[in-house]
């Protein structure tokens, strides 16, 4: 009898063992660095990859929503104790040798105690991580807008409803949700303001040249500059270079275009800037500038604001043209912009 009671004991305690902690484990391929990071505001653990980038581990956490970071790409999860999930990463796309690359934010899944919320959040952010939504609702007025989002966040919260009946986590995409409300209206309002820029004259600058010396809008004046706004870090910068490379080869040696890119940097990253410029061969004019988000050219084009990548035209007499022109990949609209300026020059 004592037996059978002492072996309830243990039933029990590993039971609540279990809901003390998130069992974490799974599978990298091809990882982009040697370890992942989970974290938010009020946790963060780096858990390491084995030899065959398989890990294994436990986190003592706080119910609630966590990056889950590659050292290239970040993904969000919800986690909390008593979860028993694996997460395996998949090859999902070739990189220029034909070799299979995994693509973090794309080839993820998730298996086990908690995975269906999780399979859930991956499969709608990554639908959700183009730039065609963010297009759309900026191009509606004050009223569509808002209407917009009520009906998107409508639907986000019926879809949870019917996932899960977890009320901590419908609770807290509640609460989510209003803010990514109020984070589209934030950026709208922005490119309101930005608009007004639009044919003014430009905001100077005069930074370090990649080629040395240094380079200001003066010295640019006389011909068109399309001008991107970025940073090493930034990674949805980077996924614009395929693009940028493709847009330069195509209009490459016009006497009325330059292409120029400005960096904000820190000083520090110098070499970073200049490392990432040659690995990802990027062409035109490259310029660091002189205290990153604090840069006066960035505070007065309201960049701090709304965030990079940012693109800007001016013209051969540095009046602003287009203060929040289309991005490389929005190929259709820039490159009949880009025409449409050769055309303006023809016509002078």
């Amino acid at each position: 009898m004592k037996k059978i009671i002492v072996l309830i004991i243990i039933l029990i305690s590993s039971c609540n063992t279990n809901n003390n902690y998130v069992s974490f484990k799974g599978k990298v391929i091809n990882p982009s660095s040697d370890s992942l990071l989970i974290y938010n505001n009020d946790y963060k653990k780096t858990i390491k990859l084995n030899k065959d980038n398989s890990f294994s581990d436990t986190l003592n956490i706080k119910a609630g929503k966590y990056i889950i970071y590659d050292g290239k790409y970040a993904v969000w999860s919800y986690l909390k104790n008593g979860y028993d999930i694996e997460m395996n990463v998949k090859p999902s796309i070739l990189d220029s040798t034909g070799n299979q690359k995994s693509n973090f934010r794309e080839s993820i899944n998730f298996k086990g105690k908690g995975s269906k919320i999780n399979n859930f959040l991956f499969e709608y952010n990554l639908s959700q991580s183009g730039m065609d939504l963010y297009d759309q609702i900026m191009s509606l007025d004050s009223i569509g807008i808002n209407t917009a989002l009520d009906s998107i966040n409508k639907i986000y919260i019926k879809e949870v409803s019917e996932l899960t009946n977890d009320n901590h986590f419908l609770e807290l995409e509640k609460i989510n949700r209003d803010n990514f409300k109020k984070s589209y209206i934030s950026f709208w309002n922005t490119k309101q303001e930005i608009s007004k820029h639009n044919g003014k004259k430009s905001p100077y600058f005069n930074y370090e040249n990649l080629l040395g010396g240094t380079t200001s809008i003066d010295d640019l004046k006389g011909k068109f500059l399309y001008i991107d706004i970025w940073a090493t870090w930034c990674g949805p910068c980077k996924d614009e270079f395929p693009s940028f490379r493709k847009l330069e080869e195509k209009y490459h040696g016009l006497d009325y275009l330059d292409f120029v890119s400005i960096s904000i940097d820190d000083i520090k990253d110098r070499e970073k800037w200049i490392e990432m410029i040659d690995k990802e061969k990027l062409s035109g004019i490259h310029l660091l500038a002189d205290k990153d988000w604090k840069s006066q050219y960035v505070i007065d084009n309201m960049i701090d604001m709304s965030g990079i990548p940012r693109y800007i035209i001016v013209d051969p007499e540095g009046y602003i043209v287009n203060s929040d022109a289309p991005r490389p990949s929005q190929e259709k609209k820039l490159y009949s912009i880009i025409n449409n300026l050769n055309k303006n020059v023809v016509s002078q």
